[in-house]
């Protein structure tokens, strides 16, 4: 870990082999993935959480793997069952009958995650598992449980799904033997919309060796490869999820930067960031869409979803526009031509290229300009000057101003062209 940090601080970014030029976790961005079903707004890991998750518009659920005593993989953070549940020991001494008998809401206090010894009234959730509490409307009992990860699978067909492959520490063997298992769950699946990580690189490699079709992503190590060495992160890597800092020397280390993010997509890898350790904020959202990451894992996915909804950020589904391209910040008539100011939207230093086109707003929406643009790397702004089109020397023959659009489209952008409505002076 500390190498890996180590290398993140100081920024050696050397470029690494490139991944499959076909990569669809490239594509989908920005994607709102739930962490454990988003911990903060609702009990981690259950039903519940992922299908409120769900319902707020999380695009991705990110969950935890771990077996119990007879083998079974439930979905659970931790290897012991105190923190989130009304039980106590380890997930490994525990018969499935054992676990699922459990209320996963117990300790569940909204806006904090699991917190235990306040008064009965911050638990909203307890006892709904049990029976003694009615469950919400439209949920039942057993989504208060800890379910399997094949419960899972069931429930979402049609979801795409970060799983977690855990254990102990670096030196549990039970690391590889969840990996095993989980292979053999998956080794029939016809799904390519699930990816498996772990820290412990031994397991994401076992899991890859015995199902290479399903995507992973790196361990630690992996990591530590890729940004310090300038080695591929692992066979079968789509994306590398990262935090945004690291505790190091008692100095939190910047891990997810401009150049980390870039570095990852120009060797064809999504970047997935994670947030359990920061500070989880509009403010901290804004820097991550800024410096062009194509998922956040959120404690809190129906407050992810409130900014990127007001920002206007691309989705999965190609509405919206993406935060990392070129907009037009102004427009005026200048020699039979139209001069575009543009400026870089985000703090990616990468290169743009583009076509700027110049619309008339309204039912007809006519073309009156239109030129190519590039704007250098580094560079915050640039200009084009686009030639008038025939319709657009008309337009402007009047000799009053026009109301048009500056529609910007930008080469590898996702989602819809930006927008800027200017008027247009003779």
């Amino acid at each position: 870990m500390a190498r890996f940090l180590l290398a993140a601080a100081a920024g050696v970014l050397i470029a690494a082999a490139p991944a499959s030029a076909a990569n669809p976790w490239l594509g989908d961005r920005v994607m709102n993935m739930a962490h454990q079903g988003g911990e903060d707004e609702f009990p981690s890991n259950t039903m519940y959480a992922f299908r409120q998750a769900i319902r707020g518009g999380a695009d991705m659920l990110e969950l935890d793997v771990s077996a119990t005593r007879d083998g079974a993989l439930v979905v659970m953070h931790d290897w012991q069952v105190d923190r989130t549940t009304n039980g106590t020991g380890f997930l490994t001494d525990l018969s499935l009958g054992q676990v699922r008998r459990l209320d996963a809401a117990y300790d569940f206090v909204p806006g904090r995650n699991a917190v235990s010894g306040l008064p009965a009234r911050r638990y909203p959730l307890r006892g709904v598992r049990t029976g003694k509490r009615r469950p919400p409307r439209g949920y039942t009992r057993n989504d208060f449980r800890v379910p399997t990860l094949r419960e899972v699978l069931r429930a979402f067909p049609r979801t795409p799904i970060n799983i977690e492959i855990k254990g102990r520490d670096d030196a549990d063997a039970r690391f590889l033997r969840n990996a095993e298992l989980l292979a053999a769950m998956l080794r029939n699946t016809r799904r390519r919309d699930l990816i498996v990580v772990s820290f412990n690189q031994r397991a994401v490699d076992r899991f890859h060796e015995l199902v290479p079709e399903v995507p992973v992503a790196p361990g630690v190590d992996g990591i530590a490869a890729f940004l310090f060495a300038g080695r591929s992160p692992g066979p079968g890597v789509v994306a590398l999820q990262i935090p945004i800092t690291y505790p190091l020397s008692g100095r939190q280390v910047e891990v997810t930067t401009p150049e980390s993010v870039l570095t990852a997509h120009r060797a064809g890898y999504a970047v997935h960031v994670w947030l359990s350790n920061d500070e989880e904020s509009r403010r901290v959202y804004d820097r991550l869409l800024d410096i062009c990451v194509d998922g956040i894992m959120a404690a809190r996915p129906r407050a992810l979803e409130r900014r990127l909804r007001s920002r206007g950020v691309v989705r999965p589904n190609g509405h919206g526009t993406d935060p990392c391209s070129v907009r037009a910040a102004r427009a005026s008539v200048e020699n039979r031509a139209v001069a575009i100011g543009l400026e870089r939207r985000g703090l990616g230093p990468q290169a743009y290229r583009g076509t700027a086109s110049v619309l008339e707003r309204g039912r007809r929406g006519r073309l009156l300009a239109r030129e190519r643009f590039s704007l250098p790397e580094g560079a915050d702004a640039g200009g084009v000057s686009a030639t008038l089109t025939r319709a657009g020397r008309r337009a402007l023959r009047a000799g009053t101003p026009v109301r048009a659009v500056v529609s910007v489209r930008t080469r590898g952008a996702r989602g819809e062209p930006v927008l800027t409505p200017v008027r247009l002076r003779p």
